[in-house]
């Protein structure tokens, strides 16, 4: 029996079909990602977004921290027992750049405080009324890291007042005081901004000039920094 032979040209034409059969194969195994790396993409990019909150939390915990940036309003209502008097208070509270500690944890920080007050003389004889202006330097410590912060205090400062007594039974001898204050507090909200506190503050002339019978005032104060 004779032997049927294919023609050239259909032999062509199917190696031609072959050989691009296997060109494609060849192109999709090249760009097809490994199954694996499909997988891997979500979790790298579940992994960038959480870098990223991260990254932010960490500036906006330093921006709070950074002195000067975010000042704090302060009113005030002290009372002095022993001399009748009631002062109303409002102040200004600055964190310094100066500071020592663990921002998430305890944390040891230099403020600085300008207040104003006003003292309502309520008993003695000739009252008067008077106005004090002061500056005091702040060390304070606090515990970080959790919705609240809870402090302790403490500050030397200078006092200008615009009378030298309260009454006749309350003569201070001079305009110039020294002003000495411990106290304790705590902040909560967001970044802690709003703060309640409590203070004993003693307010003298140091014995620069006599009578000094000195003035103790004790506080309480509500605050909120911006």
């Amino acid at each position: 029996m004779a032997a049927y032979a294919v023609p050239f040209d259909v032999r062509c034409r199917a190696n031609l079909s072959s050989m691009s059969m296997n060109k494609k194969t060849e192109q999709q195994e090249h760009h097809m990602p490994p199954a694996n790396l499909s997988r891997k993409l979500p979790s790298a990019r579940l992994l960038a977004i959480a870098a990223l909150v991260a990254g932010a939390s960490s500036a906006a915990s330093a921006e709070e921290l950074v002195g000067w940036a975010h000042p704090a309003v302060q009113a005030a209502f002290a009372r002095d027992t022993d001399h009748g008097i009631n002062k109303y208070e409002i102040a200004v509270n600055f964190n310094t750049p100066i500071q020592y500690g663990n921002p998430d944890g305890w944390l040891f920080r230099l403020q600085a405080e300008a207040n104003m007050g006003y003292w309502d003389a309520r008993s003695g004889t000739n009252r008067q009324n008077l106005m004090e202006f002061g500056l005091t330097p702040i060390l304070r410590v606090e515990k970080r890291g959790g919705y609240f912060v809870p402090f302790l205090e403490a500050g030397v400062g200078l006092r200008l007042l615009t009378h030298t007594s309260t009454s006749d039974q309350h003569n201070f001898s001079t305009a110039f005081q020294f002003g000495d204050m411990v106290g304790l507090g705590v902040g909560f909200g967001k970044n802690a901004a709003t703060e309640v506190g409590m203070r004993f503050q003693h307010i003298s002339n140091a014995g620069i000039k006599e009578p000094n019978p000195g003035t103790n005032l004790y506080t309480g104060y509500v605050r909120y920094r911006f």
